[in-house]
């Protein structure tokens, strides 16, 4: 077995397996290792997304997942901060927009240099951030659900999730350019 070949021991709670593709097919074959339990009848069935250091990586690479997980995270958190008042009793728009900048975008940006970079292509994770970026504007204005999403970012004071994210992308830029060349 070419585990025990490098002196590598394959524990059964621990065997999982994560390939990287780059076809353009949705085929995920499960694996003979030859090792029990795995073997024959049993072969160990890859899983579609592996969750390592709260980072969802897909066989694509293409985050899809992650970015999902954490706007739908960041979309319940807005809903939940909806409790906390209503337009004539609660807490003021400028307290509601020092929350949501507090509690829900550190939570949208989580790893977000993994996706978000100059070259990458992510329409579909950008709809899934202005949707909830939508529903916290129209929370903290307490504006109607029909105005337009534009205007209401902006007397929220939000800039749109697109530019935010390229200002973060370009201040990560800066920050890695000032490292040392000894730095770890």
């Amino acid at each position: 077995m070419i585990t025990n070949k490098f002196g590598l021991a394959l524990e059964h709670d621990k065997s999982e397996v994560f390939h990287f593709d780059r076809s353009h097919s949705k085929d995920n074959p499960p694996v003979d290792l030859g090792y029990a339990p795995y073997t024959g009848a049993t072969p160990l069935k890859p899983k579609l997304y592996w969750r390592y250091l709260g980072f969802y990586f897909d066989r694509k690479l293409t985050f899809t997942e992650h970015v999902r997980y954490y706007s739908t995270k960041a979309l319940s958190t807005v809903k939940a901060m909806k409790m906390l008042g209503s337009s004539t009793r609660g807490l003021r728009p400028v307290q509601k927009r020092v929350l949501y900048r507090a509690c829900v975008l550190p939570i949208v940006t989580y790893g977000f240099c993994l996706w978000y970079f100059a070259a990458a292509c992510c329409k579909g994770a950008l709809h899934h951030l202005s949707v909830m970026q939508r529903s916290a504007a129209l929370w903290i204005t307490g504006a109607f659900r029909t105005s337009p999403t534009g205007g209401v970012e902006a007397l929220a004071g939000l800039p749109p999730i697109n530019l935010l994210l390229r200002r973060l992308s370009e201040q990560a830029d800066y920050r890695f350019a000032t490292l040392t060349p000894t730095h770890p």
